[in-house]
């Protein structure tokens, strides 16, 4: 494998059409200026996701990411092997293409990810000549790029509602108790002295 036989290439998102050449065994994709793919958008994490080159090819793994990483409309559970043409996107604004660079790397056949049984081995599939490798993918709509819709609404705003909640249900106890039971509630503070 040459250095840069893989890239990733914008399609949605800030500065579409820029491309990242793949040029390091492991590349960080993510807003922070430190890292081998910068994507200065506001859904997508410091340290959103990485690739790693491998001898079966490369493998993109999400880090933990506020809004996921999706490849094809599916959320990244797991380490998943990249295929020229994959789309990758980062939370629900961003798209890439992950694209071959060389008409060789495109015909690559990549190997399934291993399993925790070691069983037979598949046969590898013979790679394809040259003129039959596949051209590198048209530019997509932005409906096509963006992952499925989340369900269920905003987790802070459900969070608010509980601690607003709370803190009606505590203040009205606490009223409840000085008003009726004046003594249970200061009770305490009179064995104490105060």
């Amino acid at each position: 494998m040459s250095s840069s036989e893989f890239r990733m290439i914008v399609r949605t998102g800030p500065n579409p059409g820029t491309v990242f050449e793949l040029t390091k065994e492991v590349s960080l994709i993510g807003r922070d200026v430190t890292n081998d793919v910068v994507v200065g958008d506001a859904e997508v994490s410091r340290q959103h996701s990485r690739l790693t080159r491998t001898p079966g090819g490369y493998v993109l793994e999400d880090l933990g990411s506020t809004n996921g990483t999706f490849v094809n409309g599916e959320r990244l559970v797991a380490p998943r092997v990249m295929n020229p043409g994959d789309l990758v996107a980062l939370g629900e604004t961003v798209s890439l293409t992950f694209d071959a660079t060389s008409p060789e790397a495109a015909a690559t056949v990549a190997q399934p990810a291993a399993t925790a049984e070691p069983a037979k081995k598949a046969p590898r599939a013979a790679a394809q000549p040259a003129a039959q490798a596949q051209p590198a993918s048209p530019p997509i709509s932005a409906e096509e790029a963006s992952p499925p819709a989340k369900k269920g609404g905003k987790p802070w705003l459900l969070a608010g509602v509980g601690c607003f909640v709370l803190i009606l249900v505590c203040g009205g106890f606490v009223w409840f108790m000085d008003y009726f039971y004046p003594q249970v509630l200061y009770a305490p503070l009179i064995w104490l002295g105060f």
